[in-house]
């Protein structure tokens, strides 16, 4: 699982550095799932993978992530971190830690958990501002419509002036209240 996690901490700097998507949704298995704390990617692999890190890096500015602690054991790999950049002119850093389930030499599930109340909120009504609508994005699932090759995504959309970072900070405020963890 090193080499993987080696891989997959080098395909991250690639894509915060120069936007490729290509390579980090490379290294992820045609049924993998992708979860973090704003969006939820049950199933669809590579393309999901590609859609899940692109939305990632467009809602950033900036942003450069390190690597403070990598252990794995039996095809699991736990990746603590820490990210700093820039957010509609804002700084941020925040902290958490990723885990890596490997299958057959690709990752099968991507989860990461981290506060995401660290994360400034960026508008979309502002030309310098991302915008990027994957921070509400879940996937349906549970019928033929995940058997698509292009994942289907729903987006939480805008209501009553909340933008999708809102939406997605106020469900997992939801969730934490009623026990759940996020």
């Amino acid at each position: 699982m090193t080499a993987l996690a080696d891989t997959f901490i080098a395909a991250l700097h690639r894509l915060e550095s120069d936007r490729d998507t290509d390579t980090i949704a490379g290294l992820f298995a045609e049924d993998a799932s992708l979860s973090s704390p704003l969006v939820s990617y049950e199933e669809g692999g590579a393309a999901a993978a590609k859609t899940f890190w692109s939305h990632y890096r467009d809602a950033f500015e900036e942003i450069v992530s390190e690597f403070r602690a990598v252990r794995e054991t039996d095809g699991v790999a736990f990746l603590e971190w820490r990210s700093r950049g820039r957010v509609a002119g804002v700084a941020f850093d925040y902290g958490g830690v990723s885990v890596l389930e490997e299958a057959d030499g690709k990752i099968a599930s991507f989860r990461t958990y981290f506060d995401s109340a660290r994360i400034p909120r960026a508008h979309a009504t502002d030309a310098h501002s991302t915008g990027a609508p994957a921070t509400g994005a879940h996937v349906k699932g549970g019928d033929d419509r995940t058997a698509r090759a292009e994942p289907e995504i729903e987006q939480t959309g805008k209501n009553n002036r909340e933008d999708d970072l809102d939406t997605a900070q106020r469900d997992a405020a939801e969730q934490r209240a009623k026990g759940g963890y996020s």
